[in-house]
C-alpha cells in the first residue's frame, strides 16, 4: 500500500511525539521529588520532536539523565526530520509511490532516486560529524566551570540541540550565566547557523570545498545570501535596540559577540544570552519578525523559510516594477513557484494569526505582548519565551503543543500539497468583474 508524503510526515511526527511522551511518563524519567503530569511529557516531548525548546519546567532539574537522554534522542531525530528519517524510511521500505518520489525529487532539485537516496546518506554523516565537532568544543568551553564528566554531558546535550535549532537547555536561563564565555556562544552560534541553512546546502558546500561541484548551486546561493541579509539586519537591531543595555554590562566584544548571538538564535533556535525582559518594544518587535521567517528549507529551523520571503520580494519587486516575468540574482523564477511561496506566505500567516487569537481567548488572564510572542515562539518552533509556559492553563498548553505540530509541519506539507494539484483546463469563460482596492 502506497502512503504519501503527506501522510508519512504526519504519522511520523505523531508517531514519534507519543512514543517520547510514554517513555518521558516512565518513573525513572523524572525526578524523585517531580511531581507526574501527562500534560508535562506531552508538551516536552512535542517540543522535542518539533526542535522547538519551549517547556513547561526546568528539563535539567525535572527529568533525570535518562529523561534527558529520552529529549536528546526526540530532537535529534525531530531535528533530522522528514527529510533524513521519514523519507529515507519510505524509500527503503518502498512505500513511496512513484508519482510522490518524482515530488521529492523536485524538492530537493535532484535527477534521480538513487541520487536522493546517497544525498540523504551523505547528509546524515555531514550532521553527526558536525554534531561532534560541536560537542568536542563546548566540552572546553565547559571545563571552565564544571568537572571533566559533566562537561562532555553538557557539550554533547547542547551541540545537538544547538544544530536541530531547538534551542533546549539544561541551564534554568538558558546560556545567560554563559553570555561571558566567547568560546560557548561562537560554537553555538555556528552551529545554529549551519543546522538554519539547510542539510543538502551543507551537503552543496562541502562537495564545492571537495572540488566534486564547480560551483554552488543556486538553491545554496539563495540560502546563503538570504542568512547572510537576516543575520546583520537582526544584528544591527539588536545593536540599536538594546545599546544602552549593553553599554552598562560589557566591553565592546561583548556587546557584538552577544548581539551576533541573539540575532543568529532568536530567527531558529531560542537560546538567549540576555533576559527577555530586559528588552525594550523595539527589539521584540524585530524578536517576533525574525522567528516567523526562520531558516533555510529541508533545515532544522521552523517559519516560513526564508527562500519563501526571498520570493514573495520578488513577486512585490516585479508588481512594482510592471513586469511580467520574475528575476531572482539574474535568474528567471517559474510563475507557479512564486505563487505557491505566497499561497505558503498567506496560509502560514493565517495559521499563526489563528492560534494567536486562540490562545489569547484561553489565556486572558496573561500579559497579551507575552502571550502573542510565546505563540509566536511555539508556532514558528523557535523556543523564546517570557518565562509564561508554565503559567498556561492546561487548555493554553495543548493549543501550544497543536500550534508547534502544526508549524513544523506545516510549510512542507502545503508545498507537497501543492505539488500534488493537477491544473484545471475551465473553458467558461465569464464577465469581467471590478473590485476597488487601497
Amino acid at each position: 500500500m502506497n502512503v504519501s508524503p503527506v501522510k508519512t510526515i504526519i504519522i511520523f511526527f505523531i508517531a514519534l511525539i507519543l512514543l517520547g511522551t510514554v517513555f518521558l511518563c516512565l518513573p525513572f524519567a523524572r525526578q524523585d521529588n517531580a511531581k507526574f503530569s501527562l500534560v508535562i511529557c506531552l508538551f516536552t516531548a512535542t517540543s522535542a520532536v518539533c526542535v522547538t525548546g519551549l517547556s513547561v519546567v526546568n528539563i535539567g532539574d525535572y527529568f533525570t539523565n535518562f529523561g534527558q537522554i529520552v529529549i536528546l534522542f526526540l530532537l535529534q531525530i525531530g531535528g533530522l526530520g522528514y527529510m533524513l528519517v521519514s523519507t529515507g524510511l519510505g524509500l527503503l521500505l518502498g512505500k513511496i509511490a512513484l508519482k510522490d518520489r518524482k515530488i521529492m525529487q523536485e524538492l530537493f532539485d535532484i535527477s534521480s532516486f538513487n541520487e536522493l537516496f546517497r544525498l540523504l546518506k551523505k547528509a546524515v554523516l555531514i550532521v553527526l560529524c558536525i554534531e561532534l565537532i560541536g560537542a568536542v568544543i563546548l566540552t572546553i568551553g565547559f571545563l571552565k566551570d564544571f568537572n571533566l564528566e559533566q562537561a562532555i554531558y553538557y557539550g554533547i546535550f547542547h551541540s545537538i540541540s544547538a544544530f536541530c535549532n531547538a534551542g533546549f537547555s539544561l541551564f534554568e536561563n538558558s546560556l545567560e550565566n554563559f553570555s561571558n564565555n566567547p568560546t560557548i556562544l561562537y560554537t553555538i552560534i555556528i552551529l545554529v547557523a549551519l543546522g538554519g541553512l539547510g542539510f543538502f546546502v551543507l551537503v552543496d558546500i562541502i562537495d564545492k570545498f571537495r572540488g566534486k561541484n564547480i560551483k554552488l548551486t543556486f538553491h545554496s546561493k539563495v540560502i546563503l545570501y538570504m542568512t547572510l541579509g537576516f543575520i546583520v539586519f537582526g544584528f544591527v537591531a539588536f545593536f540599536v535596540g538594546q545599546i544602552g543595555l549593553y553599554i552598562k554590562q560589557g566591553s565592546l566584544s561583548w556587546i557584538i559577540t552577544n548581539s551576533i548571538f541573539q540575532a543568529i538564535s532568536s530567527r531558529t533556535a531560542g537560546f538567549n544570552t540576555l533576559p527577555l525582559d530586559s528588552m525594550n518594544s523595539f527589539t521584540i518587535i524585530f524578536l517576533v519578525m525574525l522567528m516567523f521567517v526562520g531558516g533555510g528549507p529541508g533545515s532544522t529551523a521552523g517559519g516560513i523559510k526564508i527562500t519563501t520571503l526571498a520570493l514573495v520580494f520578488v513577486f512585490i519587486r516585479a508588481v512594482i516594477k510592471g513586469q511580467n516575468s520574475y528575476f531572482l540574482a539574474k535568474k528567471n523564477i517559474d510563475s507557479d513557484l512564486v505563487k505557491k511561496a505566497l499561497l505558503v506566505f498567506i496560509l502560514m500567516t493565517v495559521l499563526v494569526c489563528l492560534f494567536i487569537s486562540l490562545m489569547l481567548l484561553v489565556e486572558p488572564n496573561l500579559d497579551t505582548v507575552k502571550v502573542i510572542f510565546e505563540s509566536v515562539s511555539g508556532f514558528c518552533t523557535v523556543g523564546l519565551s517570557f518565562g509564561i509556559t508554565s503559567e498556561l492553563s492546561a487548555v493554553g498548553k495543548v493549543l501550544l503543543v497543536l500550534a508547534m505540530f502544526v508549524g513544523r509541519i506545516g510549510a512542507i506539507t502545503i508545498l507537497i500539497y501543492l505539488m500534488n494539484i493537477k491544473p484545471v483546463i475551465n473553458n467558461i469563460r465569464y464577465p469581467d468583474g471590478k473590485i476597488l482596492i487601497g
